[in-house]
């Protein structure tokens, strides 16, 4: 028998007749402020439960299913959480330092005020999401992130190589030294966004050094 208890509290949220959680169908519970951290929750189905506040802190999620789960302000901070399924999920505010989500699917989740530090997002379908949020040092290469709303957003020294921005509303975004290649933004609505990207301060840094010894 497994008991999923309350972060702070310790009540006893859930029990589970079983001795692993790996691939048990937790949909549709009531798991705010639950305490998973740490634990073996591959392949597990969430699907429209209510996490929000809970604890995954460096829990294995692989293959999850977070379908329509409350996830706002939950803990996510190193979890791996490769080829997991976050489609219209809600991640407001949820804190994700060094988390690995590398294949996962974010389409019209909502991440306003996440912070994603740090984190593995490659290869995810991102696309027309909510990601106004810190996606600071976070490697989002390859990431499709067509459509997706990410006004002011945080991307400082992240990693956006080969990631698709078409039709991305980047307004006022921060991309201080993220590494992209300006015509990936000849789609986006990239107006007053903040910083010169990894590649053209190089450039910049190039043609300062050639002037200095010229």
């Amino acid at each position: 028998m497994i008991e999923i208890k309350h972060r702070t509290s310790g009540q006893v949220l859930h029990r589970v007749d079983a001795d692993s959680l790996e691939g048990a169908v937790l949909s549709a519970l009531k798991l705010a402020g639950a305490n998973l951290a740490g634990m073996n929750l591959t392949k597990v189905n969430f699907r429209s439960s209510d996490l929000r506040q809970a604890d995954l802190s460096k829990a294995t999620l692989t293959g999850a299913n977070f379908y329509e789960c409350s996830l706002a302000f939950a803990t996510m901070d190193g979890v791996e959480c490769t080829g997991a399924d976050f489609t219209e999920a809600v991640l407001e505010g949820t804190h994700a330092h060094n988390a690995n989500f590398s294949g996962s699917v974010f389409r019209y989740a909502k991440l306003p005020h996440c912070d994603f530090t740090g984190s593995k997002l490659v290869k995810c379908d991102m696309s027309v999401s909510d990601s106004r949020g810190n996606f600071s040092n976070a490697d989002l290469s390859e990431a499709d992130l067509r459509g997706a709303k990410m006004e002011g957003a945080v991307l400082r020294y992240a990693e956006l190589t080969k990631a698709k921005l078409d039709g991305a509303n980047l307004l006022k975004a921060d991309l201080t030294h993220a590494n992209y290649n300006p015509q990936q933004l000849h789609n986006a609505r990239a107006t007053g966004v903040v910083g010169r990207s990894k590649l053209e301060a190089m450039k910049k840094q190039r043609r300062s050094w050639w002037q200095f010894w010229g």
